[in-house]
């Protein structure tokens, strides 16, 4: 073989190196991507999150998370809200009374 196709397979292979590389590169981020997604929303705590996923492989997730609900808590501050905002948006939607 002329040494211009040596090389030229040598550029070739090496660019096929270096594309599966990359390749699994990608792959194993988007799986630690995943991992910590995965424990963000499993604990709701980012920063345990991103401790754990490390070891997200050899830790079982947990199969079913119990969150408390604040339902009146929640709606006594809508209330306040609701209320504030009508008395700050009062002057627009009341009609305007002429001086008559």
């Amino acid at each position: 073989m002329a040494p211009g196709y040596v090389i030229a397979l040598a550029l070739e292979a090496a660019g096929i190196l270096g594309l599966v590389v990359g390749l699994v590169r990608l792959r194993t981020e988007r799986l630690a991507r995943a991992a910590e997604l995965r424990g963000l929303l499993l604990t709701g705590n980012a920063t345990t999150a991103l401790a754990s996923a490390g070891r997200a492989a050899s830790v079982p997730t947990p199969q079913r998370v119990v969150l408390r609900s604040v339902a009146a808590e929640r709606n006594r501050d809508a209330d306040a809200a609701r209320a504030a905002l009508h008395r700050a948006l009062g002057i627009y939607t009341q009609p305007e009374r002429s001086a008559a």
